[in-house]
């Protein structure tokens, strides 16, 4: 994991996969409320150099919208989903890696079928802060 990670500026010779849209459980550290959120993003920046490969990611946090200097909170994944985000980086991987053709179709949506209650919060979310929402 790198928070300091940048969509649209993996290193010379890496590429970037963006998965967007994963369902995503979040937790306050201060007050304990606790949401969910249909639009957590998470960047990937890859490479395969001599042989190896390496896989950096940024999950994007969010605040909480009820605590007056709230800090960014790191969501939680069901299995899944986290199977799922697994899924679409392995076909990212063959795709640049490997050429083979993947398809949009091949990739799997990630937001599991769940109420989330409420608009987007813009104001809370480090990915819309960055740009990237």
């Amino acid at each position: 994991e790198d928070d300091s990670l940048q969509v649209q500026a993996p290193k010379p010779g890496w590429k970037e996969f963006v998965q967007r849209r994963a369902l995503g459980r979040f937790r306050c550290s201060q007050c304990f409320r606790e949401w969910s959120s249909a639009k957590v993003h998470i960047l990937f920046h890859m490479c395969r150099c001599q042989g190896q490969g390496a896989v950096w990611m940024r999950v994007f946090r969010q605040a909480c919208r009820r605590c007056s200097d709230p800090q960014l909170e790191e969501p939680e994944f069901s299995q899944e989903t986290m199977e799922r985000l697994l899924h679409n980086l392995v076909l990212k991987i063959l795709q640049y890696f490997y050429h083979l053709p993947i398809q949009p179709s091949n990739l799997l949506e990630v937001v599991v079928d769940k109420l989330v209650g409420g608009p987007h919060d813009s104001d809370h979310c480090e990915g819309c802060q960055l740009g990237v929402c």
